[in-house]
C-alpha cells in the first residue's frame, strides 16, 4: 500500500475497502484494522467531540494520498457545526464541492443546524433552497430546525409555508416538531393556530406532552382565557396524562392574577 501512495496514486474509498477485503482473507486482521481505522477515526473522533484530533487524522489521510468521502467531510462539517464554528465547516463545504463530492441531506443538516443555532436564518435558508433546487432530499429534522428558528423571529407566515410543504413532501412531524411549532406559535401569540396543531397531533395520534399542555394553558391564562385554560387542563387529565408542579403552578398564578385583577382588566 504504501508503494501504491509513493508512486503518486490516490486512494479512495473503493481501493481501501478491497484492500481490507485482501488482508482479511488472509487472515492479517492487524492490517486490515489499521486500513479501516484510518477510514473511521475521523468519525469517531468528531463523534467524542475530539475534533482536534480528528483534524490531525485527516491531515495524515490527505498526506498519504487518500481522497476523503462524503462521509467523512460529513463528520468533520458536523463536528465545526457542534462548536459553532461555521468559518471551517464552511470551508470543508467549499472543498468537498472542488474534488467533486456531492453534499448529501446529512451534509446540508450539520450545515443549517449549525447557522440556525448562532441565528444566521439566511445562510440556512439559503442551503435550504439549494437542497430544493439540486433536489437532494430534506428531512425532518432540517424542517424542525429552519421552522424553529423563522418562529423565533417571528417569521409566522414563513414558518407555516415551510410546514406545508413539509407535509405536502409526505413529511410526518414528530413529537419534537410538533413542540417547536407550538411553543414557536404560543411565544407569538398564535393560540388559536396553536390549537390546531394540538388537534392536528390528535389526528396522528400522537398525545402531546405535559410540557406542551403547559405551554398551551401558561398562554391562555396570558390572554385572560380561563375558560379555556381549564378545558385544557381536564383535557390534559382526560388523556390520562398528570399535571406536574409547573402545571399547578401556572393554574394557582394564573387565576390568581385574573382575580386581583382591574375591573374592566
Amino acid at each position: 500500500m504504501n508503494g501504491i501512495v509513493k508512486g503518486g496514486l490516490k486512494l479512495n474509498v473503493i481501493t481501501y475497502t478491497i484492500l481490507m477485503d485482501g488482508f482479511f482473507k488472509k487472515g492479517d486482521c492487524e492490517h486490515a484494522f489499521g486500513v479501516f481505522d484510518q477510514m473511521v477515526l475521523v468519525n469517531g473522533f468528531c463523534k467524542s467531540n475530539k475534533i482536534g484530533l480528528a483534524l490531525k487524522m485527516y491531515d495524515d489521510m490527505k498526506k498519504k494520498g487518500l481522497e476523503l468521502d462524503i462521509t467523512a467531510y460529513s463528520a468533520l462539517i458536523g463536528g465545526f457545526c457542534k462548536m459553532q464554528d461555521m468559518e471551517n465547516a464552511g470551508k470543508l463545504f467549499c472543498e468537498l464541492l472542488e474534488i467533486g463530492l456531492n453534499p448529501n441531506t446529512i451534509v446540508y443538516n450539520n450545515m443549517i443546524s449549525g447557522f440556525r443555532n448562532l441565528n444566521n436564518m439566511e445562510a440556512a435558508l439559503n442551503l435550504y433552497k439549494e437542497m430544493i433546487n439540486n433536489k437532494i432530499p430534506c428531512d425532518l429534522q432540517i424542517y424542525t430546525s429552519l421552522i424553529g428558528g423563522l418562529l423565533k423571529e417571528g417569521k409566522l407566515n414563513f414558518a407555516i409555508d415551510l410546514y406545508l410543504d413539509m407535509l405536502s413532501r409526505g413529511i410526518v412531524p414528530d413529537m419534537f416538531m410538533y413542540t417547536v411549532l407550538i411553543n414557536g406559535l404560543c411565544n407569538n401569540g398564535q393560540l388559536e393556530n396553536a390549537g390546531k396543531i394540538l388537534k392536528e397531533m390528535d389526528g396522528n395520534n400522537i398525545t402531546p406532552s405535559v410540557l406542551l399542555y403547559n405551554t398551551l394553558i401558561a398562554g391562555h391564562f396570558k390572554e385572560g382565557n380561563l375558560q379555556e385554560a381549564f378545558r385544557l387542563h381536564d383535557e390534559m387529565l382526560d388523556k390520562g396524562l398528570v399535571p406536574d408542579d409547573t402545571t399547578y403552578d401556572i393554574l394557582v398564578n394564573g387565576k390568581l392574577k385574573r382575580s386581583y385583577a382591574p375591573v374592566g382588566a
